[in-house]
Order: structure tokens, then C-alpha cells, then sequence
């Protein structure tokens, strides 16, 4: 509740300008080229399933019999939307003391506000990543141990390695060169190999610099040699993500062309409104919304670093 007592400095005559945070709606990761783009959920809840089969055709001799194959059906992933709102309330008092309108700026904070908070939902994918359970096998995002219909296990963290093995890599041309092979290697839900092609990199914003000059350098980074710097011509994507550095500064990884991967599923967009309780005098301004977010194919990530 704001009432007229904390707004006493806002009525000083000498005040010239006020300073407040960005109340910008920018996102970074959220939107066209970034870690996901929103969709828009239908019904009170949505799946993902997926599908494993046909392997590889078998030889058939004359007048034989051909062999028979079959469809494998996995897991399945659930997106069941939350609610996030917030309010304020303001006194009629505090209302009519505030003399300079951009102090208060009530609905434009709340909209602000639901951005940062829709962006960093989003961000605590990756930065979950090896803690947080779901997608179609239901374990960890990351994972050296994933279980595909086939029954076989496949890995989507860079090197093969997660926790306390410790074979991660940091930001360096060879990291991209394994991260492609990688996934041209990756296995697809049949067991067989399904040639996965890199899209882009996040990181945090920190190391934008770094990965300009590893991404950006013609011929081999860091040294006098003439070889050529052919992650150069992976042609990807840069999303270096702000909310990532508070937390890890080390964390990145990388975006396959893999279908139905990180997700952010829409039931209700950000919207605000304002009521006035007429027997307390008292105006209130809320904003809320209701999404889905998490993952149904592991395959879209590949965790560089922790």
C-alpha cells in the first residue's frame, strides 16, 4: 500500500528531475532469434509426445517375406500454465499529495516488471538445466543419461560429461568444433543418427566479447598462425542473455535446429488493469499473466558450461 507519508520528498519545490528504473518491455530471451518465441495455448493445458521408429530397412531376398517394423512411442511432455500478478495500491491521499506524475508511474512499473519477470522464467531453464526435471524423458535438461523410446541413452552436454566429471569446455573454437560434431552425431528418437545442425549461442552478457572475437575472427583466434577460424562459417547466432550473470558466469551453451525444444507457452499475455475500492478510497493497479514454460526435446540444447 502507498499512502501520502513516504511521498513527502515528491513535494519539494526544488526537485528539477527524477531518476527511476528502465521501465523498457525489451526481452532477451524471448522473441524472434532468441531462446524461445511465445506461442499461444489453446485449452487449460497442452502435450508434447514423441515418437520413436522405422530403423533401417533390412535386406529382403526373393519371394521372402519382408521384415517387419514398428512404432515406439515415448514420453511425453505437459505444459500446464501458472498464474503471475502482482498489485499496488495507492490512497486517495497519496494520490492527490504526489505532485510529479513520473514518480509513481504505477501501470508502466507492473507492465515492466511482468517483462523482466516472463524473460528471467525463461533464463532459469538454462541456469536449472542440470537440476530441474521434465521433457519427454523426464530427467534433467542436461543430461549424459537421456532415455530415448528405443530404450537407448544418448547426451546432450558438450564432451559427454555432467557434474562431477567435470569435462566441460570453456568459450574456444574447439568447444563449437566439438558442439558440431556433436550434434551431427546426436541420435534421434528411432536410435539413429539424426544430423542436427547448430543455431546459435547463449551465454552470458559478459562473455559477448569473447565469443565476438572466437565467432568473429577469420583466421585462428589468439595466435600468429595462418589457419582459417572455420567456426566462422557456422554462421551462428549470438544471445548473450544479462540475467544468466548474477548467477554463472560460465554457463553457455548452444541451439540445434531440433523441433519442439525450449517452449513458452501462452494462456493469458501480459495484461494490466485498475479498480478503485470506493469504501477505503483507495486506487489499485494489477498486472498479471498465465504461461507454460519448459521443454519437450532435449535435443535443441547442448550445455556447453555450467
Amino acid at each position: 500500500m502507498i499512502t501520502s507519508n513516504p511521498l513527502w520528498k515528491m513535494l519539494k519545490k526544488t526537485i528539477d528531475n527524477i531518476t527511476t528504473e528502465s521501465l523498457k518491455k525489451a526481452q532477451v530471451c524471448i522473441g524472434k532469434g532468441k531462446l524461445v518465441t511465445i506461442e499461444t495455448m489453446e485449452d487449460g493445458y497442452a502435450d508434447d509426445l514423441e515418437v520413436g521408429g522405422i530403423g533401417l530397412l533390412a535386406q529382403k531376398t526373393e519371394t521372402a517375406p519382408m521384415a517387419t517394423d514398428t512404432i515406439t512411442v515415448g514420453g511425453s511432455s505437459r505444459y500446464i500454465p501458472k498464474t503471475m500478478a502482482k498489485k499496488v495500491s495507492i490512497s486517495e491521499e497519496a494520490l492527490e499529495d504526489n505532485k510529479y506524475e513520473k514518480a509513481l508511474q504505477i501501470s508502466q512499473r507492473l507492465v515492466a516488471s511482468a517483462y523482466k519477470t516472463q524473460d528471467i522464467d525463461v533464463a532459469s531453464l538454462i541456469l536449472n538445466a542440470t537440476t530441474i526435471t521434465g521433457g519427454y524423458d523426464s530427467v534433467v535438461l542436461a543430461s549424459t543419461a537421456h532415455i530415448l523410446p528405443t530404450g537407448q541413452h544418448a547426451s546432450n552436454c558438450l564432451n559427454g560429461a555432467v557434474d562431477g566429471t567435470a569435462l566441460y569446455m570453456t568459450p574456444s573454437p574447439q568447444a563449437l568444433m566439438a558442439a558440431r560434431n556433436q550434434a551431427v552425431l546426436q541420435l534421434g528418437s528411432n536410435g539413429i543418427v539424426d544430423s542436427l545442425e547448430l543455431e546459435a549461442i547463449f551465454f552470458p552478457d559478459g562473455q559477448t566479447d569473447l565469443w565476438n572475437v572466437i565467432t568473429g575472427t577469420a583466421k585462428s583466434p589468439g595466435n600468429n598462425f595462418n589457419d582459417l577460424n572455420t567456426v566462422a562459417e557456422y554462421g551462428l547466432r549470438k544471445i548473450p542473455i544479462k540475467w544468466f550473470d548474477a548467477v554463472s558466469a560460465t554457463t553457455w551453451g548452444l541451439l540445434t535446429n531440433a523441433d519442439d525444444g525450449l517452449k513458452c507457452m501462452q494462456k493469458r499475455k501480459i495484461t494490466s488493469n485498475t479498480w478503485v475500492d470506493n469504501d477505503g478510497m483507495v486506487a489499485h493497479h494489477g498486472v498479471s499473466y498465465r504461461h507454460a514454460i519448459g521443454w519437450s526435446n532435449w535435443r535443441q540444447v547442448i550445455l556447453g558450461n555450467v
